[in-house]
Formats: C-alpha cells, sequence, structure tokens
C-alpha cells in the first residue's frame, strides 16, 4: 500500500498491510537531527523581530521534511498556533516572554527552540468584554498554508492540519481558574467570548481545508492524569457545542477530524464521540488505557497513540523503544483502525533515533497479519 491508503485505511476501522505512523508535531531540535540543517524560530510561533513570518514557514517547511524523511504516513503539516501574521507581530515583554495575536502570553526556550504558554493576558471582566481575537482572513494566513502544503502535495502521505474548537485558546488567553470561575458568575458573557474565539477557531480551519488539509487534528486540552479540566455539565454547556461546529464545519467539506486530548477523558469520552470525530488521540499511558479504549470504542473511532513520549523515547534503550512500540501494537492494532504515534508529540527531549526506532519496530512488528497473540496493555 501507498502511505496514503495506509493511512486512510485504518482511518476507516480497516486493517491495511500495516500499522500507519504518523505523530501530532515536532520540536526543532529533533528536526534539526533528521534533515541535517540548523532552523531559525521556534516550535509554535516565531520570535519577535524582523523576517518572523518568513521564519515560521521555514520551521512548518522543515519538519514536514522530517516527516517525510522519517518515513511517515501522514506529516503535520500546518497549525493554527503558527498562522501568524505579517502585520501584527508579537509583543515582546521581556528577553524570553511575549504576546501573541491572540493575546497569550508565551515564553521561550532557546536551547529547545520551544515557546509555552505561560498566562493570560485578559486580567478583567472588561478586558474580557472588549476583547477581539485575531482576523482568520488578515496577515497573508492563506499564503503561509499554501507555501507549506503545495509542495506536500506531490508527496505520498496525508496531509494534516492542526486547529482547536476553543476551549483552548480562551483558558489560554483568560487563564484556566478564572474562565472556570467565569462561567458560573457570568455564564452569559463567557458564552459570548468563547463564542468569538470559536468563530475565528472555524474560520482558520476553513483556510487549511481550502488549503488542501486532508485531516483535521483538534488539539484542545480537556484534562490531567487525573480528570477533565472542568466538571461534565461546564464541558457540555461551554465547549461542547463549540466542538461540535467544528467537526461539522470539517466532515461537511469531506475532512475526517481526529481528536486529541492528554489526559483522562473517560467522563467526557461519550460526548466527543457523539460529534462525528473519526480519531482519538493519543490515549495518554497512565491516565487511559490503550488495550481498554479499543476494546470499548474501537467500533466507532480510530484509536492513535501511545508511545511513551514521557520517559521511553526521551531516556529509553533501543529495546525499551521496540517492546513500547509492540506493548501498543498488541493493545490496539488487532482488526485494524490503530495509527501508532506517540504519546503527545515527540517533544526536544525525544532521542531522533529513538524517533526512528518507533518507526522501524512498527514497520516490522505492525505487518498484517498480525501474529496470533492475546492483546494487553
Amino acid at each position: 500500500m501507498s502511505h496514503r491508503e495506509r493511512f486512510l485505511q485504518a482511518l476507516e476501522r480497516k486493517e491495511p498491510d500495516m500499522v500507519p505512523v504518523t505523530d501530532l508535531a515536532l520540536d526543532p531540535p529533533v528536526v534539526e537531527s533528521i534533515i541535517g540543517k540548523k532552523l531559525e524560530g521556534f516550535s509554535l510561533i516565531a520570535t519577535s523581530g524582523m523576517g518572523t513570518w518568513e521564519s515560521v514557514v521555514r520551521v512548518r517547511q522543515a519538519m514536514a521534511e522530517a516527516c517525510l524523511k522519517l518515513g511517515f504516513d501522514a506529516v503535520p503539516a500546518i497549525s493554527d498556533y503558527s498562522l501568524s501574521s505579517r502585520q501584527k507581530r508579537i509583543g515582546p515583554i521581556s528577553t524570553n516572554r511575549t504576546i501573541d495575536e491572540w493575546g497569550r502570553i508565551l515564553e521561550s526556550r532557546s536551547d529547545t527552540k520551544t515557546t509555552w504558554w505561560v498566562e493570560g493576558s485578559l486580567k478583567t471582566p472588561d478586558d474580557v468584554e472588549r476583547y477581539i481575537p485575531p482576523d482568520p482572513e488578515e496577515g497573508e494566513r492563506s499564503e503561509m498554508i499554501e507555501r507549506v502544503v503545495k509542495p506536500l502535495r506531490a508527496e505520498d502521505a496525508v496531509i494534516l492540519g492542526q486547529g482547536h474548537s476553543g476551549w483552548h485558546m480562551a483558558f489560554q488567553v483568560r487563564g484556566l481558574e478564572q474562565l472556570i470561575i467565569d462561567m458560573y458568575r457570568e455564564p452569559a458573557r463567557t458564552r459570548t467570548f468563547m463564542g468569538k474565539i470559536t468563530k475565528t477557531c472555524l474560520g482558520i480551519i476553513e483556510l487549511m481545508i481550502d488549503g488542501g488539509i486532508e485531516v483535521l487534528f483538534l488539539t484542545d486540552d480537556y484534562a490531567d492524569s487525573r480528570t477533565p479540566l472542568i466538571n461534565v455539565q461546564l464541558f457540555k454547556q461551554f465547549e461542547l457545542p463549540n466542538l461540535r461546529r467544528a467537526v461539522d464545519l470539517a466532515r461537511n467539506r469531506g475532512i475526517p477530524v481526529l481528536k486529541h486530548s492528554d489526559g483522562n477523558l473517560y467522563p467526557l469520552v461519550d460526548d466527543i464521540l457523539d460529534t462525528g470525530i473519526a480519531g482519538l488521540h493519543p490515549i495518554e499511558p497512565g491516565a487511559m488505557d490503550l488495550h481498554e479504549v479499543k476494546k470499548r470504542y474501537g467500533d466507532r473511532i480510530c484509536v492513535l497513540g501511545n508511545v511513551d513520549c514521557r520517559h521511553v523515547l526521551p531516556y529509553g534503550s533501543p529495546e525499551e523503544v521496540r517492546r513500547d512500540v509492540r506493548r501498543c501494537i498488541d493493545a490496539a492494532a488487532a482488526g485494524g483502525g490503530y495509527i501508532l504515534t506517540s504519546s503527545n508529540s515527540i517533544h526536544s527531549y525525544c532521542k531522533p533515533e529513538n524517533v526512528r526506532i518507533m518507526v522501524e519496530e512498527a514497520r516490522g512488528y505492525g505487518r498484517y497479519p498480525l501474529s496470533k497473540k492475546p492483546c494487553t496493555s
């Protein structure tokens, strides 16, 4: 099978020739090792200054190149984290902190070339009332998508786009605790605020679809390793309708949707699946059980995950990586409908050689028909 055929067959919950492999993202140090080039720019956004828009393009192009060199069946081409405007540059706060177009305060680390959310910039109810999210049509975002996606159209790989449905950006500009307080104290205002953010998120998703992505990853995080970040009722009131809108938008354009969230999603899984998603990622080890998820939901969705990127990919020996890949395949690959990925993403501390071993072991051990052994997690 071609890489495309293999990935799409698994996404349809069928058995391809072998277990497909992809990932949500690769951080710059891993990309640099794989392609043999140094990169300007950071993993999520570029640093402020001249040429930042171009550096974002180059980082995304380099990530795609690395995924193709690794032999991934699908390539994470573009992300709404990266779609920055030429006109509205991020504003520096200090040497390593900036505010981006959304109003998120981000901190960058030059050693890992990564950028992390620290806090939101909306401190008062009046800030929330006045908030205006980015305009999807502004700043040559379509051009950025075209620059990254167009070369991939000639490649044998499914083109992935990463977007959000609203929750993630909302708590990052307001702050998680404060947003939850707002839901109780100011439900109407909070619903309007989140609706504005979702409108921008949907606009960006449309740009990515118009630009040629073939599968959409929605990556709002809903849980930590113990429990969802908000209770089920708040989730149903404030986020689930927006998630459904994003899924409907993509599916109406013929684009399957994969849902990512770290943590323990068990209390939310049924509602998430009812939106019509095609796959669930990454089934975080220690928070959810890969075999149990496949057993309970594998007739409704494709399951993606969950080679341990907390311990095994950064620090494990080659044999430990191979063992963890076999664990995942044994747990979830029987009958098809399984795609192997890390348990989150290929972050900067993952050993590039371990990522290569992950792919290599999946290609060998994950060939169908699988050996007749019991599935264990």
